[in-house]
């Protein structure tokens, strides 16, 4: 895949944050986090998926033409594909404001199981919200110091944490939507339009990561003409279904050399490549190194 970009897993650090922002509707996005003082700001959208906590009072975003008002002391969370700016501050406490941001690769986020709910309510434009007592104040630390480390271990850490919170989430709360004056999700969390069909699609695409299905099969599983449907596929999420569907795939490659021992070849076949040079291949175009290297960074 020449068209993208090598890069690692770790972004850059506060003051590259312009890398990250400016209207990038891309979906293969690096992680990245920090802790500053909110301030105003323009409008901006991005290919992550956008955690805020704020301490010490309360800020208010736009989304399009609605305004939301970020809580304090709650994690909440949103598509930041959707443009968004930050329109006003109350602090509280002056001398304790202050917002922990991190930016979390879409692509990961999808290939998260079971928070279906969550996925869909996301891409149709929710701004949602953590309670308190599942997203404890220690949190955003514990996750800053992980992402300082640049360990890898560190970061599949936290990575697996975020996904059990989700979970936790999806399972014991009614999940709120702030844009939508703390609507409760549905538990279809289904919507009409273009998202649906885009969603779908994304679920198909998930759920047959181990088969080398075509993106004219996933396409068609939308209900729409494929050639439609994919040109819809890449308006909403700004990249090529052929292109989510290979970082998927690398995505799950990656998952099994992690956790378990089986072969790079064996990692391959089982993650849908159709064989281990064209997972060599695509491997190294994004990660910029080969498969052998992430085994041998495993911790022990």
């Amino acid at each position: 895949m020449p068209d993208l970009p090598v890069r690692s897993v770790f972004g850059p650090e506060d003051a590259d944050r312009p890398s990250f922002v400016g209207g990038k509707p891309v979906v293969f996005g690096q992680f990245a986090m920090r802790r500053f003082v909110p301030v105003r700001h323009g409008l901006d959208w991005h290919g992550h998926v956008e955690f805020n906590w704020l301490t010490g009072g309360e800020m208010t975003y736009r989304f399009e033409t609605d305004k939301v008002v970020l809580p304090e002391g709650q994690m909440c969370f949103f598509w930041a594909g959707i443009p968004h700016q930050t329109v006003d501050l109350n602090p509280v406490q002056a001398s304790n404001y202050q917002l922990t941001n991190m930016y979390f690769p879409l692509d990961v986020f999808l290939s998260f199981r079971g928070i279906g709910r969550i996925q869909r309510a996301l891409l149709s434009g929710a701004v949602l919200v953590v309670p308190e007592h599942l997203a404890i104040r220690d949190i955003p630390g514990r996750w800053h110091q992980d992402y300082q480390s640049k360990d890898l271990g560190r970061f599949e850490c936290l990575t697996m944490e975020l996904h059990a919170l989700m979970r936790r989430l999806s399972i014991e709360e009614s999940i709120k939507d702030l844009r939508n004056n703390f609507r409760p999700v549905r538990d279809d969390g289904r919507q009409s339009g273009p998202t649906e069909h885009v969603v779908r699609m994304i679920e198909a695409v998930i759920q047959n990561t181990s088969l080398p299905v075509s993106t004219q099969e996933i396409a068609t599983i939308s209900g729409l003409n494929a050639n439609y449907a994919s040109n819809m596929f890449k308006k909403t999420l700004g990249i090529t279904l052929k292109q989510f569907i290979v970082r998927m795939r690398l995505i799950r490659a990656r998952e099994l050399l992690l956790s378990s021992d089986v072969s790079v070849s064996e990692a391959a076949f089982q993650a849908g490549f159709s064989s281990a040079s064209q997972f060599y291949d695509n491997y190294k175009s994004v990660y910029g190194s080969v498969p052998s290297d992430l085994r041998q960074a495993r911790p022990a």
